[in-house]
């Protein structure tokens, strides 16, 4: 266990770097964590985990590491399917259509919070399923401050928990089984349609680089996030988001308060969809 001044002090340390704020019931996790750079490390203390921190070299070569350890990647493929089906059918579709209709044929989608690449590649997995997409060049971007996370979204092999869900069709065409390891390894088809960085949602500079998107999923990532912190990263959505596209959170996010900055697209609200609020919509 951390004391309260070390928790509170590590707690503000990975909140600064990642906007992530842990409550002090995650004393323990913290803990267990911070212990594993510790030993990795070879340091006797937390304390002197955190005078490691300080080191100029850290910023590049162990902050990456931390956030390997503290950040949460439980994800699967096809993950809420009544969601991604209302999102198919009421959203993807018709966008293609009216894209197509308009003479556009690129869709950029941007899967924010990639982690392993269950949600990047399920959405590659419904595109190429359907005949409206066909013609279309498809670019879907993964991003995630996990380099380990990204590390596995890349080489695309994952464990039967994670593709328990993808219908058996799409198993069939796309995976092959490893029996040895009892893993399952994704095709180059659809490896193809995604490529993954490594970004922080709060990094404004980093989140400019990725160009403008049709449409964005950032599910299931801001209910780690505090008030300052998730206004920062939905406005960075936000100015990536073209002015007609969509961003897609999860079933358990809330971004209410933030409403100056997105609106619920009524709509759409199986697909809990949002669009971008009018310019200069004040901030009640």
């Amino acid at each position: 266990m951390l004391t309260d001044a070390q928790f509170e002090r590590f707690s503000t340390f990975i909140y600064e770097i990642s906007g992530i704020r842990f409550q002090s019931n995650k004393n323990y996790f913290v803990a267990s964590k911070l212990q594993n750079r510790c030993t990795a490390l070879n340091l006797p203390n937390f304390d002197a985990y955190y005078d490691y921190l300080q080191k100029p070299s850290s910023k590049l070569e162990e902050y990456p590491k931390l956030m390997d350890e503290v950040t949460i990647n439980e994800t699967f493929f096809f993950r809420n399917q009544p969601q991604l089906d209302a999102f198919e059918q009421d959203i993807l579709k018709p966008k293609l259509i009216d894209m197509k209709a308009k003479g556009q044929n690129r869709l950029r989608v941007w899967s924010c919070a990639a982690s392993t690449g269950d949600e990047a590649y399920t959405t590659a997995l419904q595109l190429i399923s359907l005949p409206e997409a066909q013609g279309m060049a498809i670019e879907i971007v993964g991003t995630d401050i996990c380099r380990k996370a990204l590390e596995t979204a890349r080489n695309g092999v994952y464990k039967p928990y994670a593709v328990r869900n993808i219908p058996q069709d799409l198993m069939q065409k796309y995976f092959t089984h490893d029996e040895a390891t009892n893993t399952y390894q994704l095709s180059d088809t659809i490896k193809k349609m995604v490529t993954f960085q490594e970004c922080n949602l709060i990094d404004e500079n980093r989140i400019k680089m990725l160009g403008h998107f049709d449409i964005a999923f950032c599910r299931n990532v801001l209910i780690y996030f505090d008030e300052p912190s998730k206004e920062k990263a939905l406005w960075n959505m936000y100015h990536a988001i073209k002015d007609d596209g969509y961003l897609i959170v999860g079933h358990s996010e809330n971004i209410y308060s933030q409403r100056h900055i997105f609106k619920q697209d009524k709509d759409h609200t199986a697909a809990i969809a949002y669009v971008k609020a009018p310019p200069g919509t004040p901030k009640l």
